[in-house]
Order: C-alpha cells, then structure tokens, then sequence
C-alpha cells in the first residue's frame, strides 16, 4: 500500500513538472468556437479565465442579469436556486452563525471567497459563513459556485466545493450612480446607494444600504418573532497602470441588530425573542501583474473580524464571538501554447479573541490556528481535444501536521462536447470551537479522504446544452456531534454519492427555460440516525425556471421541489408526507420604464406553502419546540434609478 502511495506520488509530481517542459513548446491548430449557452467567462474551476462550457467541472453561475431580474434579498436567497446547494435556516433573518447551515454536495465543508479571498468564518462551528452578512448584491458582477472537491487550488478542506462572489469594477472611464428603494411584507425595507467610476485607469466603487424588517406570518397566518435592523458599506478603490498591472484596495462593513426567535414552537408569535447584534470587518489590498507575455502574478493580503453577541437580552443565554482572520495568496500563472502552470502559496491564521455561550458555561478565548499551503497544478493540452490537469497540495497547519493532497483530472473538450473524469483528495482540520468549546474535544483528528467525478457538457444545438456529473465521496474521521457524549467526535468513514442533471434552452430572444435535478445519497453516521445527515438533505430536488421578455417588460418563475426530505429518524414518523416533498414558487416581474427608471415586483412562496428550511422539528401541530417556519407569501416592489 505504501509503495502505491509513493509511486502515486511520483507520477504526479512527474506530470507536473514534465509537461511544461516536454511538451510546452508543441502547438495546435486553433478553431474558431461557436457561441453557446454556457458561454460565460468564470475563473474558480482553474483559477485563470475561462468559458464555463470549457470548464472540466460542474460550475453554475449566477450572472449579473440573474441578479437584476430576480432581486434576491441576500447571497442565502441566491444560493437556493442552485442545484446540489441546501441552505438551512432557523429564521428568516439568518443572522446567528447557527441559522444558516450550507451544503455542497451535501457536505458543509466547503471554501467561501470574495474576489478570490477566503472569506470563511473558521471560529464558529456551525457553518462557512452567514450568507446574510451578502446583502448588497447591488456590488457584485457575478457569483460562481464550484460543486465537487477542489482542494489543490482552495484549500484541502474544499470538500464540497467553492462559492466565489466576484464584484463589480468598472472598466471604461465615466462615471454611475445608481439609488433604489424597496418595500414589502413584514414591513421590510430597503435602500441603496452605489456610484462607480473609472477616469484614466482610477476606478473606485462606493455603495450603501439599509435594511429594515419586522416580524412576518407563515403560510398559516401564525406571527413569528423577526427583526433585522442592518446597515452594509463597501468601498473599492484601485488604479491600472496599462496594461501590466492593477493594484486594488477593498473595504467592506456590515452591521446589524436583529431578533429571532428563541426556542420556535407550537405558537411561535408567543416565543421569547432572542436579541443579538453583529459587526464584520474586511479589509484586503490585491496586486495584479503581467510580468511577461506568458507569466503573471496575482497576490492578496487581507484581515477578516467577526463580531457577534447574540441573546445579550438573557444573560443565562447569551453568546459571543470576537473572531478573527489574516490570510496571504501569491499565485503565479504560466501561458504558453497548451500548458497553463500554476503555483502559488497561501497562509491564513484563524483566531478565537472571545468565544462564550450558555451564558458564559461555555467559555475560552486566545486560541488560535494557522495554516500554510503551497500549491502547484498544470493543465496540458495534447492531441487536439485532450488534456490532463494533475495537482499537488502541501498543507501544513499548527495542530495537525502536514499532508499533501493530489488531484487529476482528463478530459476531451471540442466545440460541442466536454468530457471530464476527476480524482481529488482532501484534508480537513477540525475548527477552532469544535476543539476547545464545551462541547469540543482536543483530540480530535484531522479528516481525510477522496472524490471522484465524471461529467459531461454537450450543445445540442447552438440556444439548448445539457450536463449531467456524478461523484462519489468517501472521507475517514469526519466531525460530526455525539449526542451521547455531548461532544463532537471523528466518524469512522463517511460515504456520499450523487448527482446534478440540467437541461438550458433558449427557444428565442424572448423565452428561455431550464431544468435541473440534483440526487444525493450520503450513508447515515449510526443506526439511530437516517441516512443524509439525519434526513435533513433532500434526496432529490428540481429546480426549474422561465424567463420571458416583450418590449420593457420582464417576467420570470423559479420553482422549487424537495423530494424525500424526512428529518430525523426520531420525529420521521410524526412528520406530514407534505412537509417531506413539495414544491414552491417564485414570481418577478420587472419594467424598464425609461434607459434610466427600472421598477419590480416579486411575489416569494407563490402558493402560500407551510414550510420549514430546518429539519430538528418538522411538525407544527406537535407542542414541542424548535418548529422554525419559513415565510407564507410575501410581497416586494422596488424602483431603481441609474444616472
């Protein structure tokens, strides 16, 4: 076994760095490419720019129109509609880092970035980030999310994927402003501010918003304690020098008060109200340079505080955060003919300053992780339509050791058809509160394991494409909650399979549809407990939607279906087949009422569906607590006005 492991090793490292040199200098025909669906440019799957057809990846992006037409409240609305992706909330403000669980694939092991800086918040236990804190999606140009393991350019602990939030930099000198409202159910409001410019190769990007919610009714008409009181600032400041170089400083401030509901229940408007506040800071500067017509450089350095005091209203209850991240990337990119080599070197430090919950039971601070990576990948284009990407990742962390994970992936890439089969491996090391809380352990082990994915990509013509991927996961020495010791413990094996179909048609230059189904099968950690992590993935979902445009006007349908969802073993029985699948609805409509005036109205929960994300309790007529509803139909209308 050793010896496979090392002579595994070797070809890798061979690939690598036997490609640029053997065959670097051997060039092929170039063809002219058709335009087809899927054309849009994305950077995540390889780290440089490239179509998301050509990807050798499953890669969905939501675009800037998407954005425009479907007016999502934050990046958790966004997400929702992306197929392998579930988002769980225990209320609607989703502003507690307990109140949003996300999955990739079914894993909560995944890399969050902003322009390609790590974003995630790595002291909580509970999940990657609070997709809440991404209100302002006024900012942001597009957002590609990477399903599948990329641990060679992310980070070996990219198990279930990567979601990338590119924001928007104008490119061509003059100057936008752009000022909006919004108003709604449960008395939400909103309001922005943004204006961008570039002048002589000085672009900057300032913009605003205020968000203003009270408590909402779910589908039956029930009250449900809700309040968001949240104020978002960002500031991009940057200069291109020609051609060869750009230098970009970013800053970024979200703060909020909210209430959420404490314990949800049978009559959750009589629940007590758990106050909490929370303040984010980010700041990075990133430098890009062209040092040669085949070489480039990339870097960025940047400084992450999460500041959360939630319950502060019950001192036996109360929790707070003062979290904090510094991280550096320095990649280097190397074009030439059909190799593309990259190598780079990334270092983050992840620190506890404040961790207390329960009222202070559970309770440490001063504790800290720091993790140092070097990464190498090439991808080797050869025989016309075929190409080979092998990778090495060396990790290195504080508590863990070190380990290298290796990646490859072939392909065969034409105009009409794309082919990839992967082999990934990753490392995770266990968060700072999932060793050192009250309900940590020191001992835990690092997690480890491998991905392999299949997929294809074919245009069926040049307005229909289709893609359909499957994965298998196996991992050792996952981390997940024992119940009967009360502490969080390493699995001994966790296996997961699945997979994403989609079809994406456009019937003419106003009606274009999609339809995507996801399946996902992950083996349940005990007896006691069900299958996809205790039933609270779906096994199955759809996600479909229309778009139609006559003139100024605008109208699309998103629709939704859970398939299989039963919730915990323990409740399954008591929980109504209707809250284990169904479907639900979204409407906009949008009007260009001038070049300059855009006006919408969007109806969430079309049909009025009794529902909840979370699965901990999923009976409402059971007098027990934890029953956390989601909205019933709700309303918005907005106006925009460009200058």
């Amino acid at each position: 076994m050793e010896k496979t492991k090392l002579l595994s090793n070797a070809i890798l490292m061979s690939m690598l760095m036997s490609t640029s040199v053997l065959w670097g200098g051997t060039a092929l025909a170039a063809e002219e490419t058709p335009e087809y669906l899927l054309g849009e440019l994305v950077v995540t799957a390889s780290r440089v720019e490239q179509k998301a057809f050509d990807t050798q990846a499953d890669v969905t992006v939501i675009t800037r129109e998407d954005l425009e037409k479907k007016h999502y409240t934050d990046l958790g609305d966004a997400l929702k509609d992306v197929p392998g992706v579930t988002l769980q909330n225990y209320g609607v403000t989703g502003e507690n880092y307990s109140s949003n669980r996300l999955y990739i694939n079914g894993s909560s092991n995944l890399v969050v970035l902003v322009d390609g800086m790590r974003a995630n918040v790595n002291g909580s236990t509970s999940g990657a980030l609070s997709p809440s804190e991404y209100a302002n999606l006024d900012t942001v140009e597009r957002i590609e999310i990477l399903k599948g393991s990329a641990s060679t350019l992310y980070g070996a602990d990219a198990v279930g994927g990567v979601i990338n939030i590119i924001t928007r930099k104008q490119t061509e000198n003059g100057v936008r402003t752009s000022i909006s409202a919004i108003g709604g159910s449960y008395n939400r409001q909103t309001y922005r501010f943004m204006n961008q410019g570039n002048v002589d190769g000085t672009y900057w990007m300032v913009a605003a918003q205020k968000n203003l919610a009270k408590d909402f009714k779910d589908a039956d008409g029930d009250k449900i304690s809700h309040k968001v009181d949240s104020k978002d600032y960002k500031l991009t400041l940057g200069h291109k020098f020609g051609d060869n170089a750009d230098v970009t400083l970013k800053y970024s401030k979200y703060k909020s008060d909210y209430e959420r509901p404490a314990n949800g229940g049978l009559l959750p408007q009589l629940a007590d109200r758990n106050k909490g506040k929370k303040d984010i800071d980010k700041l990075s500067l990133a430098w890009q340079q062209k040092l040669t017509d085949e070489l480039s450089n990339s870097m960025v350095i940047y400084r992450n505080t999460n500041n959360l005091n939630d319950s502060y209203n019950k001192p036996k209850s109360i929790w707070l955060m003062d979290l904090k991240t510094v991280g550096f990337t320095d990649q280097l990119t190397y074009k030439v003919d059909n190799n593309t080599l990259i190598a780079g070197y990334d270092y983050y430090k992840d620190t506890v300053n404040d961790y207390s919950a329960s009222g202070g039971s559970n309770k440490f601070s001063g504790k800290s992780i720091d993790n140092k990576a070097f990464f190498i990948q090439d991808e080797f284009k050869f025989a016309k339509f075929f190409n080979i990407t092998p990778g090495l990742r060396y990790t290195k962390t504080s508590q863990f050791g070190s380990n290298t994970s290796k990646s490859v992936t072939i392909g065969y890439d034409n105009d009409k058809t794309n082919v990839y089969a992967s082999y990934k491996e990753f490392f995770v090391a266990p968060k700072i509160a999932e060793l050192y809380s009250k309900y940590g352990d020191p001992s835990l082990k690092a997690a480890d394991g491998n991905t392999k994915e299949i997929g294809i990509k074919q245009q069926l013509g040049n307005d229909f494409t289709a893609t359909l991927s499957y994965f298998k996961t196996k991992a050792s020495n996952m981390i997940a909650y024992n119940g009967a010791t009360g502490h969080y413990a390493n699995i001994a094996s966790e296996n997961t399979y699945g997979w994403n179909f989609g079809l994406n048609k456009k019937f003419s230059d106003k009606f274009s549809s999609y339809v995507n189904y996801t399946h996902i099968d992950i083996a349940p950690e005990t007896a006691k407990k069900n299958s996809n992590r205790d039933g609270y993935i779906p096994r199955g979902e759809w996600k479909i939607g229309a778009d139609y445009t006559l003139d100024k006007l605008n109208v699309n349908m998103f629709a939704k279906a859970i398939v299989k969802r039963p919730g915990r073993m323990v409740t399954q029985s008591t929980v109504p087949d209707s809250f284990k699948s169904f479907w639900l609805c979204d409407l906009n409509v949008n009007y260009k009422a001038t070049d300059n005036i855009k006006a919408f109205f969007k109806v969430n929960n079309l049909f009025n569906k009794l529902y909840t994300d979370q699965c901990y309790n999923m009976t409402p007529l059971d007098s027990s607590s934890n029953w956390y509803p989601a909205p019933g139909r709700n309303f918005q209308v907005g106006v925009e006005y460009t200058f």
